[in-house]
């Protein structure tokens, strides 16, 4: 699973857009991963800031 660092993130919403599986929402503040994420990464490779990586189980 993944983690999006609200404090880097731009609100840009390119992860939301590019999730095949539409696990990513719109906080308060930022976005945030949902427990449906697969894991497959597209939203870390492609966040123009990097502020996606992946949690450490």
């Amino acid at each position: 699973m993944y983690i999006i660092d609200k404090s880097e993130c731009i609100e840009c919403g390119f992860c939301k857009r590019i999730c095949p599986k539409n696990s990513i929402k719109k906080a308060e503040y930022a976005y945030e991963i949902t427990d449906t994420c697969v894991s497959c990464g597209l939203c870390a490779k492609n966040c123009p800031v990097k502020a996606i990586t992946k949690k450490e189980e």
